[in-house]
């Protein structure tokens, strides 16, 4: 390669009936000179900054970002662990380019605090995307759209510090968006989700390209024969199964063993029973503009992963986490199980439903939560079996004797614990669940601690009885307060049935 002043020098030996005619040419040569000596100093101005980085008004970057912005490099530094998991997906399987995906942004956000339970399903919307692992993926976003970010890999378990540690301990990547050509690469791939800050109010149009298509089913949207062709040659290892109220995140390679028949069935069945069984049965309204009342229009999501916390099988959260094993996808896809025997996943949601802020107290930890696995049997006619394992120690405890509030609940095992409420439901009605979860939202103030948990319940049980439940509550060794006592006592005449040896097995 030549040397940056050679071609100057050789003008120097130009014949010199020709150096007239070079004249404007060295001119410009000139300035190409005068500009690159003017570009290599520096000058004050008159101002004075500090030098350096470290001074205490100017900290130094944390941030040391290398952008490489080839569409053709692959990074396969992590393909080893990609391909343990989350998996990797085909060479043959069509890269996209300016690919449309069109997110409807505009959707009721409605936070815990409003409904009052521990957590509200949260802004994470489906792309129906999928990143290969090291690929470069851009995303264009249109003007004037501000607050999206995205995530790259469902799996958001920190495994790191776990013996054994089964995949490496961050597997998902998540920036921001903004208007313009974006870009993201992950060393594993995975499901690319979108999450906005807050709803838009409208429809945005993201454009995709280095990604491939994820074999998602999507209810109303994707024919039963659409997707089994889809999945039939799919070289992307996972899928969504998506509704309008919940989404599971699957690995294809299950499907092998337990295929889906139907897909529109299955999550039909899922939508209704979220519904149903779950936002209806709190009280809960699609119509209503009270954001107290209002059920959420963002679905319930639940991920299959590797690996948890040591002893775990699943947990609450946004998105719930199940160990991809044979038993969750089981609960996942079998449609007799949506209406029956789920027990595990609508445990999980209901952790994410508990009012422990107004009535659920700590005894009730792992008892509220299996309230709707209760509820969707009955609603869809018959008994959970829970019912029948549980009322032998229910009445076994129940038929103590109390005397000087010396029995107490929390004495009581889990399955006589959940039967005092399998009482309450089948004398009672389960529709006593709506009244108390309404009361518990629209209260002024929520509980200050235990006592006011349980005052709360015993006064909302008294007033859907139109009974001073105090008998059944002292028998179940729980003890409301004076003031709540008197309260009741002023409204309702006292319970005379024993309904704490009610068996609704008989």
């Amino acid at each position: 390669m030549e040397k940056p002043g050679y071609l100057f020098i050789m003008m120097l030996n130009l014949n010199p009936r020709k150096m007239m005619k070079q004249t404007t040419l060295f001119k410009s040569i000139g300035m190409l000179l005068l500009l690159g000596v003017m570009m290599s100093c520096t000058k004050n101005y008159g101002i004075q900054y500090p030098e350096g980085t470290t001074d205490n008004n100017h900290p130094a970057d944390t941030v040391d970002l290398v952008l490489d912005t080839s569409m053709f490099k692959v990074d396969k530094s992590q393909f080893n662990a990609a391909r343990v998991f989350p998996g990797m997906v085909g060479i043959e399987e069509p890269r996209l380019k300016e690919y449309k995906v069109t997110l409807d942004l505009d959707y009721v956000q409605v936070i815990s605090s409003d409904l009052r339970i521990n957590v509200a399903p949260g802004g994470f919307i489906s792309t129906g995307m999928y990143a290969p692992p090291g690929e470069l993926i851009t995303i264009k976003v249109p003007a004037n759209t501000y607050g999206l970010a995205v995530q790259v890999g469902a799996h958001t378990e920190n495994v790191g510090g776990f013996d054994p540690m089964l995949r490496p301990p961050i597997i998902y990547t998540r920036v921001q968006l903004f208007p313009g050509v974006n870009y993201v690469r992950n060393l594993y791939g995975g499901t690319i989700w979108i999450n906005p800050e807050r709803s838009l109010g409208r429809k945005v149009d993201l454009f995709f390209s280095g990604s491939v298509k994820s074999p998602d089913f999507v209810l109303g949207e994707t024919t039963d024969a659409e997707w089994k062709a889809m999945i039939a040659k799919t070289q992307v290892p996972w899928f969504e199964l998506r509704s309008k109220r919940m989404i599971f995140t699957l690995p294809v390679n299950k499907l092998a063993k337990f295929p889906i028949e139907s897909p529109t069935a299955l999550m039909t069945a899922w939508d209704q029973e979220i519904l149903k069984s779950y936002w209806e049965w709190y009280g809960l309204s699609e119509t209503t503009t009270d954001l107290r009342n209002r059920n959420p229009t963002l679905p319930w999501r639940i991920v299959h992963e590797l690996q948890l916390a040591p002893g775990v099988a699943q947990h609450s959260g946004y998105p719930v986490m199940a160990l991809a094993n044979d038993n969750y996808f089981k609960q996942a896809v079998t449609l007799s199980q949506v209406i029956g025997a789920n027990w595990g996943t609508y445990h999980e949601l209901g952790h994410n439903m508990q009012m422990t802020s107004t009535w659920s107290w700590p005894d009730l930890g792992e008892v509220s939560c299996n309230f709707f696995s209760l509820k969707i049997t009955n609603r869809n006619g018959y008994k959970h079996s829970n019912i029948y394992r549980a009322m032998p120690e229910t009445i076994a405890f129940a038929s103590i004797a109390n005397t000087d509030d010396k029995k107490l609940f929390t004495s009581a095992s889990g399955d006589a614990r959940m039967g005092m409420f399998i009482q309450i439901f089948e004398r009672y009605g389960y529709d006593f669940m709506t009244y108390l979860c309404t009361q518990a939202r629209m209260a002024r103030f929520g509980a200050n601690n235990d006592q006011d948990k349980k005052d709360f319940f015993y006064e909302r049980l008294s007033e859907w009885t139109k009974k001073d439940m105090k008998p059944f509550m002292t028998q179940w060794g729980l003890y409301p307060s004076s003031v709540s006592k008197n309260k009741i006592a002023a409204q309702f005449p006292l319970l005379t049935e024993q309904v704490w040896l009610f068996d609704p097995s008989k």
